[in-house]
């Protein structure tokens, strides 16, 4: 009977489909085909009839009774029945024993007779929308009769324990509950669903579930409900679904299908799931300091000697022909020396990155808009023969980076990723939005709190175990003799974590490798992107600059320099020069200063003393190194820039000409 009713057309009836039919409706009809009784549910304004096996054997000729009205299967009785309707419609249940109808038995020439039961039944709203009515053949004895009566009401209480368990295990359970219609709509969910994720009913009645999947599961999501509909389902599936605020919970379910509607119970494991990846990918670093320390002080010795011995052979060459008086190529020792000077900036910027003393500008950025711009970069790096992949979040939070030190970071892990794909293969740039409800890896790691997902992951060789143990020490590289320094990843490793998040590394030997990093969400608006900024002139005539720097031979390039650029400069060593130059020699357009100077004062305090005595006096910080971290607010006053050392004199100068005409 169950297969017959869920084969029926329902659309011909006020009942319409019967995937659209009311929670309490499809228990009750659960219920009524379990019962031993000739039983049927009359639901609707129109009276229509769902009935078992048992209440069509008692209707004789009556092979098409579902769907019909209560009213005209009973037409021959109803001076009898009708009164009994309305009070069950009324919300009162009721057995009829003391008035016995006298029918006929189907396929026979006998009669017997017959009690009638009705029971209410109240819809979502908790509204009496119809009643279950149970028939008891009452022709035995009164003994009989009595064992009857028992067995019947013992059956009504069952049912009534029935409807309320499956009702209170709806609404009281912990795990998440959803029924889903044959092409995946959301038709219910349980009040434990809606709270783990914060939706409403309103919300998600009716959308495709697909909606809420996360993009990287649907596919899995789609074949999992396929099977199930066959029976063929596994007995559980893992996906995410994703939460009101954006950001995805991990779920365990376990889903049967009826025919009509998919019925799914899931246990939310997001936590379960941080766990295990805490403990899995914790890098447990035993070696001492000690031995790190002089493996980094030899390393930076073999590239430091390196790019020395160019640009001190190439001023050597340069000397040498001066004195002969020959200028042939000149010009070339000159680019031999710059170039080696660029290596040594590139090198310094690393390892500042990895000692996580870098001075960051960082700002809020939309992570998927920054990744998109530098696609043709990362491309230019790929190389042709390798394919770059995105799956970004569709709605990912907003982060504060350092944009310069976010490119550098990409244009590493490209690189790491060409190699190891010998320049042929795939790399994939995932972004998520992810929850962490507790310390991320440990205790001593990131607090409990919202973060961006970057993961970066190749097809290429992959890493050993060990070769995975030392990835991020720096110098450390498995590349050919001069084919790499080893501090790519140990400059990733340092901006992520002086960028408030973590980094970890996943891979085995001929099964790529991925580079996962964590940033915090910020709360900061994105703002626009300003257009690039050029110097509406090229020289300073008439401006007049301090410059404070204690490094002689840098302050002296600088000034020359400067003043070459029409500039008039005044030069100090240390913070009280400059505080005595500033107050006497003023006023100056201008003050570059270093942020670390000797004697104590730094060029932090030099700004906000000469602040104090002109609030509205233009500073350009320049620095290479910081112990400590710089104070935002500090760049966020107007007329104030920072630059990172090395920089190239003609940026300074341009530098300076940007502020001066603003």
């Amino acid at each position: 009977m169950g297969e017959l009713i869920a084969a029926h057309d329902w659309w011909q009836t006020a009942l319409g489909p019967l995937p659209l039919w009311q929670a309490p409706l499809r228990l009750a009809v659960d219920a009524m085909l379990m019962s031993p009784f000739p039983s049927a549910v009359v639901w609707g304004p129109e009276l229509t009839v769902i009935h078992n096996s048992e209440y069509q054997r008692l209707l004789e000729g009556m092979n098409h009774a579902l769907g019909k009205g209560f009213d005209a299967l009973w037409a021959s009785n109803w001076e009898e029945v009708g009164p009994w309707v309305y009070k069950a419609l009324q919300g009162h249940a009721s057995f009829v024993e003391d008035q016995p109808l006298w029918i006929a038995r189907a396929n026979s020439d006998s009669k017997a007779w017959y009690a009638f039961s009705y029971t209410p039944i109240c819809d979502e709203q908790r509204e009496v929308a119809g009643f279950l009515h149970t028939v008891i053949e009452t022709t035995a004895s009164v003994e009989a009769l009595e064992k009857w009566r028992d067995q019947a009401q013992a059956f009504e209480e069952q049912i009534k324990r029935y409807l309320v368990d499956r009702e209170s295990m709806w609404q009281l359970s912990r795990d998440a509950m959803i029924t889903v219609t044959r092409d995946l709509k959301l038709k219910a969910a349980n009040p434990a669903w809606l709270r783990i994720l914060n939706w409403t009913m309103a919300e998600v009645h009716d959308i495709p579930i697909l909606q809420l999947v996360h993009p990287a599961d649907r596919a899995e999501v789609e074949v999992a409900v396929i099977d199930f509909v066959r029976d063929q389902g596994a007995d559980q599936l893992e996906t995410r679904l994703r939460h009101s605020d954006g950001h995805y919970r991990t779920f365990r379910w376990t889903a049967k299908f009826d025919g009509t509607m998919l019925t799914a119970v899931g246990r939310d494991i997001t936590d379960d799931r941080e766990e295990a990846m805490r403990q899995a990918q914790a890098m447990l670093r035993d070696s001492q300091q000690m031995e790190l320390v002089s493996h980094l002080a030899g390393g930076m010795a073999h590239e430091m000697n390196n790019l020395l011995s160019g640009i001190g052979g190439s001023l050597e060459m340069l000397q040498r022909r001066l004195i002969q008086g020959r200028l042939d190529r000149i010009d070339n020792y000159v680019e031999l020396a710059r170039d080696s000077v660029q290596r040594a900036m590139t090198l310094t910027h690393r390892l500042l990155a990895f000692s996580r003393h870098q001075p960051l500008s960082p700002k809020p950025l939309d992570i998927n808009r920054q990744l998109s711009a530098m696609e043709p970069l990362l491309l230019q790096v790929l190389g042709a023969e390798m394919r770059l992949h995105w799956h970004k979040d569709v709605h990912p939070w907003a982060v504060c980076l350092d944009v310069a030190q976010l490119e550098s970071t990409f244009v590493s892990l490209c690189a790491n990723a060409r190699d190891a794909c010998l320049g042929r293969g795939n790399v994939t740039v995932r972004t998520t939005n992810m929850r962490l409800a507790s310390a991320f890896p440990d205790q001593s790691g990131l607090p409990p709190g919202d973060y961006v997902a970057v993961h970066v992951s190749d097809d290429g060789h992959g890493m050993t175990s060990e070769e995975l143990a030392r990835a991020c020490d720096p110098f450390f590289t498995t590349k050919p003799v001069g084919h790499g320094a080893g501090l790519g990843l140990s400059m990733v490793h340092g901006f992520v974590g002086q960028s408030g998040g973590y980094m970890w590394l996943e891979s085995a030997p001929d099964d790529g490798a991925m580079v996962s990093m964590l940033f915090p969400r910020s709360t900061e608006t994105i703002p626009e992107v300003p257009p690039a900024r050029v110097p509406t002139v090229m020289r300073g005539e008439g401006l007049r600059l301090l410059l404070v720097d204690d490094e002689l031979n840098l302050r002296m390039l600088m000034r020359e320099y400067l003043r070459e650029r029409g500039f008039e400069v005044c030069d100090v060593t240390d913070a009280n020069s400059a505080l005595d130059c500033f107050r006497h020699n003023g006023p100056f357009d201008l003050v570059i200063t270093d942020i670390g100077l000797p004697g104590g004062f730094s060029g932090r305090q030099v700004a906000r003393a000469m602040r104090m005595i002109k609030p509205e006096q233009k500073i350009l910080f320049i620095t290479g190194y910081t112990h400590t971290i710089l104070e935002p607010q500090l760049f966020e006053a107007p007329g104030t820039e920072l630059m990172l050392k090395p920089f190239p004199l003609e940026s300074l100068a341009d530098q300076a000409l940007l502020m001066l005409n603003e």
